[in-house]
């Protein structure tokens, strides 16, 4: 055991001589598996604490996001930090349902411990599920523990509540039997020095606490503002953390691509911790220091914290989500001007649209009252993207203020048929495709002849917003499908289109067929 424990021990140390806090606390914790000697346990809660001091907390909401995409160092405490804090503040135990998910999410670990028995102390006699939980972690985590609350608890207790009662029993026994292991000469030695360590670290982050907070604020504030990340870059460098050497790469003239994507690849995780959970740990985008872009893993964030300030993109990586207007609402997101796979819905829940600083929106639906006067109010909005949207949505967007204050305008969707099976598939898709810029501003694209008539309104709509140029591209050749048995039915109907469709393009100065 010695040679192992004193081995994790210097790995412990080499991490924090590398100002590795995360990686020290991991060596830590795989030091306490082979003994459970109290200056260790002691000394991974310091660390431990200092580490999860500025991160977000977790909740047991979480759960099902840590299954898909695995669990970082910090989970833990960030997790038992939201914990401890809720027995403080209402002054009861933890849910039984709460401590079996704690088990079964996380290895046993002895910062669970300080946790369960601060939720103990509320524990009542009639709460015996709760009761069996808290039996339950202290016998996965094993001593040592302290038996005093224990004690207290087993006091409260009536006599006769039966198996749990004998099994709080049998933990008492536990802890009073344990008999604390003596670190030997080496590992106390190498103990002493990564305490030392420890408590320089925390000294040196203290002196510059109250600064460092004054940069963040300044950035989050005014993320327009490189001067505070250049201060901010410093400062972090100073306290040997990785954040202001990445800061520093770039914000450089001539980065240190590698240098970079190796920091990132170290630290992407704690960095991204700030922004709370509900992220795809591979969708962040990172420029001068800090998330710029992110992809959500869940449809909405009630109360974002203030790194969000940064963000400028917001992506979901499912289309169409149903909800997030809460979080679009927050003062935070003020410098977010891209939504991608956003519902329409959402969009209608701001409710101060002519305040937004929206530049680019893809939208994933179409609901949502007053959808199209809502976007017609985003005073900066210039990119929009409508994907399954109806042609009537589409064509009464054209015939608002968005035809001239939009430079891109693109929609996408698809028609169900009824109409004779001898003219193919039940489901076509059309595009439309609006640039203010281009050679050809206005392109449309069909893959049906019984598409034409729900399109000509927004084909004669999209000339305000240009008129210059049309491309018209069809997928179908006139006639396509017609034979002996069709009937007269399907030749008037491509007479129709056809006829329909040339006086629509007819407005147009110029048309191309192709």
């Amino acid at each position: 055991m010695g040679d192992i424990l004193e081995t994790h021990l210097e790995r412990a140390e080499d991490a924090l001589a590398r100002n590795d806090g995360e990686g020290a606390l991991g060596h830590l914790l795989e030091a306490w598996k082979e003994c459970r000697a109290a200056p260790l346990i002691a000394l991974i809660q310091r660390l431990s604490d200092h580490l999860v001091a500025d991160l977000t907390p977790l909740n047991e909401s979480m759960a099902l996001y840590w299954h898909a995409q695995g669990r970082h160092v910090m989970d833990l405490p960030r997790v038992l930090k939201t914990l401890l804090s809720a027995v403080t503040r209402h002054r009861a135990p933890l849910p039984g349902g709460t401590l079996d998910w704690l088990r079964r999410l996380f290895p046993a670990d002895p910062r669970m411990v300080p946790v369960v028995l601060a939720s103990a102390r509320f524990l009542k006699g009639e709460q015996e599920e709760a009761l069996r939980m808290h039996n339950a972690v202290l016998i996965y985590v094993e001593p040592p523990y302290d038996v005093e609350p224990l004690r207290e608890l087993r006091a409260r207790l009536p006599r006769n509540l039966g198996r749990e009662a004998e099994r709080l029993d049998t933990v008492i026994r536990r802890g009073e039997g344990w008999e604390p292991p003596v670190l030997g000469a080496g590992a106390q030695e190498r103990c002493e020095v990564l305490v030392a360590a420890v408590e320089a670290r925390i000294a040196v982050k203290a002196r510059s606490s109250v600064t460092r907070e004054a940069l963040l604020a300044r950035v989050y504030a005014s993320p327009e503002d490189d001067a505070a990340r250049r201060v901010l870059a410093d400062v972090l460098l100073e306290e040997g953390d990785p954040l202001g050497e990445f800061i520093s790469l770039q914000l450089a003239s001539e980065p240190d691509t590698e240098r970079m994507e190796r920091l990132l690849e170290l630290n992407r995780a704690r960095w991204e911790m700030p922004l709370g959970p509900g992220l795809d740990p591979k969708g962040t985008r990172f420029e001068r220091g800090f998330p710029v872009s992110v992809l959500m893993n869940t449809a909405d964030i009630p109360e974002p914290p203030a790194a969000w300030g940064t963000v400028e993109e917001v992506r979901w990586s499912y289309s169409g989500v149903t909800s997030g207007g809460q979080m679009l609402n927050s003062p935070v997101l003020r410098q977010v001007k891209s939504l991608r796979g956003v519902g329409g819905n959402s969009v209608c829940e701001l409710k101060a649209p002519s305040a937004s600083a929206l530049q680019r929106l893809s939208l994933g639906t179409t609901e949502g009252k007053g959808l199209v006067e809502v976007l017609a109010a985003l005073p900066r909005l210039r990119w929009l993207d409508v994907s399954g949207g109806e042609p009537e949505f589409v064509a009464r967007c054209l015939e608002s203020s968005l035809a001239s204050t939009l430079e891109c305008f693109e929609a996408h969707g698809r028609v169900m048929h009824i109409h004779p099976l001898a003219l193919g598939p039940a489901q076509s898709k059309w595009s439309l495709s609006l640039e203010r810029d281009a050679e050809v501003p206005v392109t449309l694209v069909l893959e049906d002849v019984r598409d034409v008539e729900a399109l000509v309104p927004v084909l004669r709509a999209a000339r305000r917003f240009s008129s210059q140029a049309l491309r018209v591209r069809l997928c179908f050749e006139w006639g396509l499908g017609q034979t002996h048995d069709s009937g007269a039915e399907v030749s008037a109907l491509f007479a129709r289109g056809r006829a329909m469709l040339e006086a629509a393009a007819s407005a147009y100065s110029r048309v191309l067929w192709g």
